[in-house]
């Protein structure tokens, strides 16, 4: 279960660099929270996201790409979006 959320971080994390590209930043992750089924199977119930980037970046735009990587392009967080509510937030550090 900690590969499977990991995994979800990895993959929404590389959509941000990406989308990022451009931008001057020095440093990006993502702390992850989960909630579990209290019975088995113990499958995710919540997911809790907050992504960091150290930079001169927009708030503004880092919210539209981890929105477009949830909604488009992490297959990962795709796969569970319909059992699993995901939310997420953004933190610019400067």
């Amino acid at each position: 279960m900690q590969v499977t959320l990991q995994m979800i971080g990895a993959c929404s994390l590389v959509d941000v660099v990406i989308g990022l590209k451009e931008r001057q930043f020095s440093k990006v992750w993502v702390e992850l929270d989960s909630e579990r089924a209290e019975n088995s199977p113990r499958v995710f119930t919540s997911i809790e996201m907050v992504y960091h980037v150290t930079g001169d970046v927009p708030q503004k735009l880092v919210e539209r790409v981890v929105a477009k990587s949830h909604e488009k392009y992490c297959s990962v967080s795709n796969m569970f979006s319909q059992s699993v509510e995901i939310t997420w937030r953004v933190e610019i550090h400067n």
